[in-house]
């Protein structure tokens, strides 16, 4: 995506968020956290030519259950791309109010835009870890299962996108501007579909206008629960992100 201008973006305040949903870090590493929990993770594992990984912590932890209701306007969400660059002006940020509700207090950036064709999906299971070298300009972390059950919801999604007319929406919190990286919040159909058209998505991305260093503590807890049973390897390479981020850590 930093390969093209950028849509044009708007700011949106959330001063009574309940703080569901938070994103912490940068493009370096970041952590999502659910009521308070970190749950995901992602970062640059700092071996090799830039490898990433992301993991999920324990199966126990809380899902992202309470946007679903999102659904329908994100359906059909009115927003056109331009054709010729891809760029789409941002929706009004009282549509998405009860997904921002759901974010911790604070100003965050919005804009939509058609994801690159290099997209790649990344799926960490609880307790395990992906890795993968960039050779995209893009990637999102799923925060629900994938691929998704509904088959009838993404064949639906699939003829619509194919026909042409109003495109579907994701949405993806990403904890910097300059992150290559988002957690996917709502859309894991939509993004099925758009998959199997062979079209690239139309996504709504979500940023903290100033990003929100990760808490020492947050690092400390987000430790014992993502290496609880980890393999060497993996302790190793989620050993380097830690670090990472404690030495970035407020």
């Amino acid at each position: 995506m930093s390969r093209r201008q950028p849509s044009p973006s708007v700011c949106v305040d959330v001063p009574d968020g309940h703080g569901v949903i938070e994103v912490t870090g940068d493009a370096g590493g970041s952590l999502l956290l659910l009521v308070g929990d970190p749950v995901f993770l992602e970062g640059n594992d700092g071996c090799g030519s830039v490898g990433w990984l992301a993991a999920r912590a324990g199966a126990g932890g809380p899902g992202l259950a309470e946007v679903k209701y999102l659904g329908e306007w994100l359906s059909a969400p009115g927003l056109v791309p331009d054709p010729r660059t891809g760029r789409v002006e941002p929706p009004d940020p009282e549509c998405l109010r009860p997904l921002l509700s759901l974010l911790a207090p604070g100003r965050y950036v919005m804009r939509a835009e058609v994801a690159p064709h290099h997209l790649r999906v990344v799926h960490p299971r609880a307790l395990q870890v992906q890795h993968w070298y960039p050779d995209e300009d893009l990637a999102l972390v799923t925060t629900d299962t994938w691929p998704p059950r509904d088959d009838r919801a993404v064949r639906g999604y699939r003829d619509r996108i194919r026909a042409g007319g109003d495109l579907p929406a994701l949405v993806a919190l990403f904890p910097t501007a300059d992150s290559w990286v988002g957690y996917l919040l709502d859309g894991h159909h939509k993004l099925a579909a758009y998959q199997q058209a062979g079209i690239a998505p139309l996504v709504i991305r979500l940023t903290p206008h100033v990003p929100s260093p990760v808490r020492r503590d947050d690092v400390d807890r987000a430790r014992a629960a993502f290496s609880d049973g980890a393999t060497p390897h993996r302790d190793e390479a989620l050993g380097r992100v830690f670090a990472y981020m404690r030495a970035e850590s407020v």
